[in-house]
């Protein structure tokens, strides 16, 4: 499972953001904080670069409020990257749209709402929906990689049929799914039973119209029928620090947005080092999970779930997700991994 080096290098740029959505594990989304200049934005794509790092994807907040970020994302294209862009799209127009496809690869859209009744109370925005969908529309039509995202809320796992006709009545091929993750205000944000439903609607969408629609984010295969999870879900290796790493606001280097182990300062520590650092081969090594992670068949690919949801929720890297019960399942998980 070791790899020589991150696959993608995620940018927190601000956590500044013009949307309030309750799911969202920023919390300070509308007060002042540390951001990264230009100038050292630019060190970290040079560090990039030197690492042999090939992916940069630019996250916030929302970070087309910042007002040097299409400099940024020229000067990273310029460097011969591959460049991803998070955006809620709010900001997105014509002129934008120019400047996207002129500098970007890979643009993922937060689509949470899939008329102008939830948008609104999602957003509090009048006609930030119908905004929404023609900056989805316009970026359609470019030579970008297009991905919507929808994170699996209460609310949005009721009414996932209404999100994935929507997604079809656009035209849209690539669709990804978010389980919530856990914060300290909403340790469960969604339940066992939820995510069951969740993963037979997945599926049943999947099988229906030949897609391939998936959870892209960690989570536990024994949270239901195994087999079911394992084709409704890629696994652990886009979480945690598996096969990335993240740079925040104030320019530390950590496994993820989430797991909050500080592996130096992004302008002092190397990501050569970080990546090589004891914590990052411990968890690489799948130290950090629980003990009945280790006998499970699926571990290669499941990860023991999300590492940061056990230990916000438990304290300790060596729980369980919180959405795992492998006693249930135990049956079905022993055997050789694959």
């Amino acid at each position: 499972m070791y790899l020589e080096k991150p696959v993608e290098l995620q940018i927190e740029l601000t956590q500044r953001c013009n949307y309030n959505c309750g799911f969202c594990f920023n919390q300070n989304a509308h007060g002042s904080g540390p951001e990264l200049g230009f100038e050292q934005v630019k060190k970290v794509i040079y560090k990039a670069c030197e690492a042999g790092i090939e992916r940069v994807r630019f996250t916030g907040g929302e970070p087309l409020l910042r007002s040097d970020i299409f400099q940024i994302l020229e000067y990273t294209k310029g460097k011969g990257l591959y460049v991803l862009l998070n955006t809620n799209a709010s900001l997105v127009d014509a002129e934008a749209v120019a400047k996207i496809e002129a500098s970007v690869d890979n643009v993922l859209v937060s689509l949470h709402a899939f008329d102008e009744d939830s948008e609104a109370k999602l957003s509090g925005g009048k006609g930030a929906f119908e905004k929404k969908i023609s900056a989805i529309k316009m970026l359609a039509e470019k030579k970008i990689l297009l991905r919507v995202g929808t994170i699996l809320s209460k609310e949005n796992i009721k009414n996932l049929e209404k999100f994935h006709e929507l997604v079809l009545k656009l035209g849209l091929k690539n669709w990804a799914l978010f389980r919530p993750i856990p914060s300290p205000q909403n340790k469960q944000p969604v339940s066992r039973e939820e995510i069951e439903l969740v993963v037979e609607k997945i599926n049943k969408i999947n099988q229906a119209g030949g897609s391939d629609f998936l959870i892209e984010n960690a989570l536990p295969f024994c949270c239901c029928e195994p087999e079911d999870a394992k084709r409704a879900a890629v696994g652990g290796a886009n979480d945690d620090g598996h096969t990335k790493l993240a740079v925040d606001c104030e320019g530390r280097i950590k496994p993820s947005y989430f797991l909050d182990q500080e592996l130096g300062s992004v302008l002092e520590v190397s990501f050569k080092e970080a990546w090589e650092s004891d914590f990052m081969k411990r968890l690489h090594g799948l130290e950090f999970i629980a003990e009945p992670c280790h006998k499970c068949r699926f571990v290669a690919a499941c990860r023991g779930g999300s590492r940061f949801s056990a230990l916000l929720c438990t304290g300790s890297l060596y729980s369980l997700d919180p959405l795992a019960d492998p006693e249930k399942y135990w049956g079905k998980l022993e055997g050789k991994s694959g």
